[in-house]
């Protein structure tokens, strides 16, 4: 996987600004950040508020199954970025699996009530670090490989640019 830009349709660009900006409970954000942790098979969740040079961000971190992988066996970042509004719970609750929350595959995008970067990353099958990079109201994604010298198995989710009024988010509040 080479690093790459790719910008989605004006209309397919539009839907998704509504939809992301649908979601205006910041917990809830928070909820379905940790949903995904939950349905990769984690064992382990950390959410981290913490601030580095200067700029609050908000890490959640898991050791779960990471991002599904492609046929190179690298995080299929081009798979989550373009495949909004389809999600498995959503697939399984037809089935008859009732009360699921994010059924409509839009976790990643909910990001926007928390921040204004979204840096996605999820070691391949060789072991390496890939990254996306998800802008709030922009519609392009960059994917790029990540320098780690020993990238651990899971997902981290790093939000950068913290809007103000989560900045105060505390342990308390999260639970």
């Amino acid at each position: 996987m080479r690093p790459h830009a790719v910008t989605c349709a004006s209309a397919i660009r539009n839907a998704i600004t509504i939809i992301a900006l649908s979601q205006s409970n910041p917990l809830k954000a928070v909820a379905e950040l940790v949903e995904n942790s939950i349905h990769a098979r984690a064992k382990t969740i950390v959410i981290t508020r913490g601030k580095d040079k200067g700029q609050h961000y908000l890490r959640v971190k898991d050791d779960g199954e990471g991002v599904r992988r492609n046929a190179d066996g690298e995080p299929d970042f081009h798979y989550v970025a373009t495949h909004v509004c389809d999600s498995i719970k959503r697939r399984l609750k037809t089935q008859g699996t009732q009360g699921l929350q994010g059924e409509f595959g839009i976790g990643l995008l909910s990001f926007w009530t928390l921040g204004e970067d979204l840096l996605l990353t999820s070691a391949g099958d060789d072991g390496r670090a890939w990254q996306m990079h998800l802008r709030k109201g922009d519609p392009s994604y960059r994917i790029t490989l990540r320098p780690a010298l020993f990238p651990e198995p899971g997902t981290e989710v790093l939000i950068r640019g913290i809007l103000p009024g989560i900045k105060n988010f505390s342990g308390e509040k999260i639970q």
